[in-house]
């Protein structure tokens, strides 16, 4: 009998907490819940497919045996109707300013965990978990960060912290665990074993413990839509649709015979939704114990590639193998390892009656009505020979490009008995190899000819399909094929392969990463030099931060959503019929082009943005997913929902959309082309003796700020007050004043923090500014806009591509004789953020130019307005001249570093050359060219390569900023409030220790308020790397006036304290408040230039084109750092960005113009264990900056530009690889976007003809 229950119970820390059912629905995450409905803001949202893990919480539960388990978990992914029965603990309710800061949360300030944090409180809450379930050792807390993703910090500061915490630590902190009997009480107080329903009408949620009551359930359900709820995380893979929502959900979460196993010496019987972190952990303990069953423990390597801990830990082997059964082409890591082993499914239906099957059988088997109930795996003696392969982007969280599975029985003999060869990533119906199943059986394996007839067997047999944004099917079929032939390298006797062949045997290897930094500071400046936590670093890890994410919903507030014209470009509008959306439940309007009472332009013409860039479409579709207009609803579901209603009649093109730059020259449209800038030599070179012609093509790069887009806008009785997460208010005040026509005195901007910017902030956040005051004006309410990431990617643009074709004549010593390059820029449709004098500067670089010729070209493409991302200009300009320069060295048989010495400018440069010289010398670069060198020689499939890169880096300025600062006589207290944009470079920070320097104070006397277009009329945008330089420019400005006031008070009182002072100054009247200013005008502003040294090396798998950064050297000139452990940060951080650019970020869109890889399933950037091994820092203390601010050097940007040395280091690796497979071919092979996996072991140039013993 089922009990109907009204409440979803839970414990919610240690407060018993109740949720009436009819408040919610199955679809309400336990995201949104605590957010919107508790207002727990520490748990925030971005991707809502828990890839990027800002959203986690952790879990405590009981299990069947009556033990404690805590886990984390995504919490976008829960339904709120799971959490029936457990005990959640959110980061805001582990440690806060009331109760005391939990010491993990104090672990990850003190080390300098976070920037922007908006990713903290995730992290901390994984951690948490992870803490509470055991001890860990340093490598398993390592290998438990793939979810968790980082823009920011480079992850190296936040695995330092959390490492603290291993067991195997030399500096292990202390945190206590808690109570184990307070928990059990609590969860056996809510977890009554009775079934439970909630009825929602149309739908019902029930939640079963026994397997006879799920099969009487379904017995009884007839042809509603029903479905099983463990983990829920398909949902992070395919989204529901109206059509395939359930009307019925089961929970069957603790079905006892569904999660419990047995282990016999022949067999292991394995619940079917068992967990796979269970399943793991089990599958290490069997094959300790039982030889037969070793196998396991590579199983469980394999499942450690899945997904990653909080989906493994909810995530089920059933659940896994019923995505991949309604989705065949899913590359199910589960059904590979199973199929392999020759598992046997156990189906019951309804009926009691039981079937046995194979996971291959299985996708036939139609699954109504049926539950997989158990999972059998036999035992294996040792003539069996186990290996399974993933093949992905990147180290952690992400599906397989191609996997594969191999059993072989092999004899005495060598001979094959019997054989299963499983793959994924093929195409939807391919799952056996059979026919070289068949041809591998009695034929002795470990034989030259043999593995020939093989490897052509596969070549026949795998026919990979091509479905965007996959990879290629030719690299896919090389990729299987190379893995298999890595898998007989593993099992075959080892006097039978030859040395060189050996190193193909294994995958690359992965130890603890480690770091150094190397700082400096002066005590006897402090605060000013000292390497402190940033001011706001406790309240972010602890989730007390406020962004505008987190503003509670007001009365009467409302939520719109962009309606995108999902057409190819150049496609006319010629209706928008939005009936349908304005019908459904919840939706106040909807707005368009015509509704907006000023310019339909969100580009301000007085703030040098001469370009029109439309808020809606009105006419022709400019690109793929153009806004046309927005729906505003009561709540951001219904918003979201309603969209898909608006119907949007369009005619076709009549020319052809261009997307990339090539795509233009092809063409011939001249007219898309717009040339800048010709840059003429001075003189020509005689000894020319080689010639070298090229090209280089970098793509777009996604910003990827975890907090989002987005802005809420109340109404005012004098206009309008607006939040919006921007790097530039005076652009958002500009454009709504002339999109709403009404006068910019009547825009009040208000920004306290940005979680994350990276450029893409800066004009662009007018896009949902504009939308949502476009709302909130027609309807007089409050309106909050928050775009998806899928919006994010798909409206707003990205990274300027470059693409360059350059001619260069060098003498043999590579000295550039003359160089002609011609270098266009992909601006999209856009053209208002340029980046051309960044592209000129940087492309010179540090070289004698003299010879040089090379003109820009600005071209317009059928995409988003591309806009900054991170050293935008500048990583384009050094990716093309340090590709040429290893273009001379790789065809002249030089050393790079060689040719770049010869073509340095050293009378300019005197101090890159003493860099470059002291790396040479302290990071024994020729002595690890020696040793690669030998490397390379002893091993055929594993390469090793180096690169060292200079830069010398110009810092322009140009933006005007104005800072407020007040004191206040009660207790001398200083407030500052500034035009600059706090988004995790640490500026409040600087302003608070440069302040408390300036006036001889405490720096918990001074406090940063946010930023204020009142206060800070006419500030420009955050960015650049100049922003806290220049605020705290005009801060000692301001100081200085308050000073000079201050003085005749101090003169005439020397010994008062500050807070008698500032007193005595109140009550001679005089003004304690004034503001400070700074331009490119103003006294002591200059620009200069930041030099930089980086040196990467690299190991790449040539089989399967993966790679480890086993080491990175940098050395950066920083000048007098004002916070050296913030400017650290900033610098690896900075690193991580152009790593990923340069690896495995790639753009991928359709003919149409669709871009494919618009969410974190597909777009991946670097997580924890992309990092590199050896993370080694130093700054220098050699140049003070007369130029800067209080001696100091920017920092955000130029380690960015630097990461070019990773490709070319890819290259340096893959050259030794190409010289051996094809020496007729030239061992240099052009940067042609990001050298992904694809694009490594393609040009590796390998093939199984080549496969050896």
């Amino acid at each position: 009998m089922m009990k109907l229950e009204s409440q979803i119970k839970f414990h919610l820390g240690e407060t018993q907490h109740a949720v009436n059912s009819s408040d919610v629905t199955p679809e309400t995450t336990l995201t949104s819940y605590l957010r919107d409905k508790l207002q727990l803001t520490a748990t925030k949202k971005m991707c809502l497919e828990g890839g990027c893990g800002s959203c986690i919480v952790a879990v405590e539960t009981l299990e069947v045996d009556g033990t404690k388990k805590v886990f984390a978990v995504n919490s976008c992914l829960v339904s709120i109707f799971s959490c029936h029965g457990w005990k959640i603990l959110t980061n805001e309710g582990i440690g806060n300013p009331v109760i005391g800061y939990h010491a993990i949360q104090k672990l990850l300030a003190d080390n300098n965990g976070t920037q922007c944090g908006f990713c903290s409180s995730g992290m901390v809450m994984n951690m948490y978990a992870l803490h509470e379930s055991g001890p860990k050792t340093q490598l398993e807390i390592e290998d438990s960060f793939g979810g968790n993703l980082c823009r920011c910090t480079g992850y190296r500061p936040i695995l330092t912290a959390f490492k603290k915490l291993a067991s195997d630590s030399d500096d292990i902190e202390d945190v206590g665990l808690c109570s184990k009997a307070k928990c059990e009480s609590i969860c056996q107080q809510t977890c009554k074993k009775t079934p439970v329903y909630f009825d929602l009408e149309p739908t019902k949620w029930m939640k079963v413990y026994k397997l006879v009551d799920l099969l009487e359930i379904l017995r009884t359900t007839g042809n509603r839509r029903y479905m099983l709820v463990a983990g829920n995380t398909a949902r992070g893979v395919y989204w529901l649709t109206p059509s395939t929502t359930p009307e019925l959900y089961i929970d069957v979460t603790a079905v006892k015979e569904l999660t419990t196993y047995t282990a016999l010496n022949s067999s292991l019987i394995l619940g079917g939704n068992m967990s796979l972190n269970d399943t793991m952990s089990l599958f290490r303990k069997i094959a300790r114990k039982n030889s037969k069953f070793v196998y396991l423990d590579k199983m469980a390597d394999h499942l450690d590639l899945v997904a990653h801990v909080p989906v493994r830990n909810i995530g089920t082997l059933a659940g896994n193998l019923m995505i991949k059964h309604h989705h065949n082409e899913f590359p199910s890591d589960v059904f590979l390892i199973l199929e392999t082993a020759a598992a046997t499914l156990v189906i019951v239906d309804v009926d009691e009656n039981e079937t046995r099957v194979s996971p291959q059988e299985f996708l036939k088997v139609d699954m109504d009505k049926k539950v997989l109930k158990q999972i059998l795996l036999p035992a294996y003696g040792p003539e069996y020979s186990y290996g399974s392969y993933k093949i992905m982007p990147r180290a952690q969280n992400a599906h397989a490009i191609v996997n594969a599975g191999f059993l072989l029985n092999i004899n005495n003999l060598g001979q094959v008995k019997s054989a299963r060869i499983v793959y994924g990533g093929i195409n939807p119906t391919f799952v056996h190899a059979s026919n070289t199943e068949a041809l591998l059986l009695k034929n002795p394996l470990f034989n030259d000819k043999v593995l020939q007839q093989i490897f052509q067997s596969l070549d026949q047999e795998l026919n990979p399909d091509w479905v965007l944004p996959d990879p290629s099917p030719s690299f896919r079929k090389q990729l299987a094929i190379n893995i298999f032939y890595k898998y007989v390298l593993s099992i075959a006797p080892p006097q039978k392969i030859s040395e060189r062949n050996k190193s193909g045997a294994n995958l690359l290897s992965r130890p603890v990463s480690s770091g150094t930094q190397q700082i400096y500071s002066k005590e006897e400046l402090y605060p000013l030099t000292q390497p402190i936590m940033k001011v706001e670093a406790l309240a972010q890890t602890s989730g007390q931060a406020q962004y505008i994410l987190d503003m509670p919903d007001l009365p009467h507030q409302l939520h719109c959503v962009f309606v995108k014209a999902q057409a190819i470009p150049g496609s006319t509008i010629t209706n928008i019929d939005p009936t349908k959306a304005l019908n459904y439940p919840d939706v106040v309007a909807f707005y368009s082009a015509k509704d907006i009472p000023g310019m339909n332009n969100i580009a301000v013409a007085k703030l040098a943005m001469a370009l029109e860039e439309k808020l809606f479409c009105d006419n022709v579709v400019q690109y793929y997913s153009q806004p046309v207009g927005v729906i505003v609803a009561n709540n951001l579901e219904a918003a979201a929902a309603a969209v898909k209603l608006v119907e949007i009649s369009t005619t076709p093109p009549t020319k052809k959309p261009l997307f990339t730059v090539q795509d233009v020259l092809a063409a011939n449209e001249t007219s898309r082309i717009t040339h800048l800038t010709s840059f003429k030599p001075k003189s020509k070179g005689t000894d020319i003796k080689t010639v070298i012609r090229g090209k280089t093509s970098i793509g777009g790069q996604y910003q990827f700020h975890m907090e989002t887009q987005m802005c809420v806008v109340i109404p005012t009785e004098d206009g309008l007050d607006i939040f919006a997460s921007t790097q530039w208010m005076q652009t958002v005040q500009g454009a709504l004043s002339q999109i709403l026509n009404i006068p910019s005195q009547k825009i009040n901007m208000f920004v306290r923090r940005l979680g994350g910017g990276f450029g893409a902030k800066q004009s662009k956040s007018s896009i949902p500014a504009g939308a949502a005051a476009l709302a909130a004006l027609k309807l007089n309410r409050p309106v909050k806009m928050w775009m998806t990431m899928q919006d994010n990617m798909d409206i707003i643009g990205k990274r300027y591509p470059l693409y360059n074709e350059y001619e260069v004549g060098v003498n043999a010593s590579g000295v550039i004789q003359y160089l002609t390059s011609n270098l266009y820029s992909d601006y999209g449709i856009g053209g208002n953020e340029p980046m051309n004098p960044l592209l000129i500067i940087q492309f010179q670089n540090c070289y004698v130019v003299d010879t040089w010729t090379f003109d820009t070209y600005t071209v317009v493409t059928d995409n988003a307005a591309h806009c900054y991302a991170r050293a935008p200009g500048t990583v384009e300009g050094l990716t093309a001249i340090e590709a040429i320069m290893d273009h001379i060295a790789n065809t002249l048989k030089l050393d790079p570093v060689a040719v770049r010495m010869v073509n340095i400018d050293r009378p300019s440069n005197p101090l890159l050359v003493d860099f470059l010289d002291d790396m040479i010398r302290s990071d024994d670069i020729l002595k690890r060219k020696a040793d690669i060198e030998q490397y390379n020689k002893a091993n055929k499939w594993k390469k090793k390569g180096i690169s060292v890169v200079p830069m010398k880096f110009a810092l322009l300025v140009g933006p005007n900023y104005t800072t407020v600062v007040s004191i206040y006589n009660l207790d001398g207290g200083v407030a500052v409030s500034h035009g600059g944009i706090e988004m995790g470079q640490g500026i409040n920070t600087k302003v608070v220790q440069v302040c408390a320097y300036k006036f001889g104070i405490p720096m918990e006397k001074v406090s940063v308020k946010p930023s204020y277009n009142v206060i800070s009329a006419n500030s420009s945008h955050s960015g650049g790397s100049l922003t806290s330089e220049a605020i705290v420019y005009s801060l000692l400005r301001a100081c200085d006036v308050l000073l000079e006031r201050i003085k005749p008070i101090r003169d005439k009182n020397p010994k008062a304290t500050w807070e008698e002072l500032i007193q005595l100054c109140y009550e001679k009247n005089i003004c304690l408040s004034t503001n400070g200013f700074y331009s490119e005008d103003s006294p002591g502003v200059a620009s200069y230039s930041i030099f930089g040294v980086m040196a990467l090396e690299v190991e790449v798998d040539i089989l399967t084109g993966k790679h480890e950064i086993l080491r990175l050297d940098v050395l950066e000139d920083v000048g007098q750092s004002m916070n050296p452990l913030i400017d650290i940060g900033q610098l690896e951080g900075a690193i991580l960005t152009g790593i990923g650019y340069h690896t495995m970020e790639e753009l991928i869109y359709s003919a149409e113009g669709q871009l494919l890889t618009d969410r974190t399933w597909n777009y991946k950037i670097p997580g924890a264990k992309d990092i590199p091994q050896d993370f080694r820092v130093r700054f220098t203390n050699k140049s003070l900056n007369p130029l800067g601010v209080l001696n100091s050097k920017a920092i955000g940007e130029p380690p960015t530009c630097l990461c070019i040395a990773l490709p070319l280091a890819l290259r340096a690796a893959v050259a030794s690889a190409r010289k051996e497979a094809s020496p007729e071919n030239a061992s240099w092979y052009p940067i042609d976007g990001p050298s992904t996996v694809e694009n490594t072991l393609l040009n590796s140039l390998n093939n199984y003809k080549q496969f050896t013993l």
